[in-house]
């Protein structure tokens, strides 16, 4: 019998194969150790201690150095201000001298007494 039909294959052979991947190999990450704790050598324990004192020894002298200054600053305030208030009275003392030894008072003061003036005998004398 002559059969029409076509060569019947497995299904294996009939089935599209599809392309194979490549299989990457896995790879670990690097794990690297931790170091060790290295303590502190002598030297690195002093050089930590010395530096503390010096900042600490810097620290307190900023701050008195501050104060010093504060202080002086209220002090020299102080002194400027009785500088002006004895500017103040030889200002006033001038005026005093100003009117004083005007011509007027003189005048007034010769007539009081009974004195009479003579301008050709009066001197002015300017330190």
């Amino acid at each position: 019998m002559a059969s029409n039909a076509a060569k019947q294959l497995p299904l294996e052979e009939l089935s599209i194969s599809q392309p194979q991947r490549k299989q990457q190999p896995v790879t670990e990450p690097n794990v690297v150790p931790a170091p060790d704790k290295v303590g502190w050598s002598k030297f690195e324990k002093a050089l930590v201690t010395v530096c503390g004192i010096v900042l600490t020894f810097m620290m307190i002298s900023l701050v008195s150095a501050k104060i010093a200054v504060t202080n002086a600053q209220h002090n020299l305030q102080n002194v400027n201000s009785q500088i002006t208030k004895v500017n103040n009275k030889n200002t006033s003392a001038n005026q005093v001298i100003s009117e004083l030894t005007s011509q007027k008072h003189l005048e007034q003061v010769a007539q009081k007494y009974g004195l009479t003036i003579s301008n050709s005998n009066i001197r002015n004398v300017i330190k």
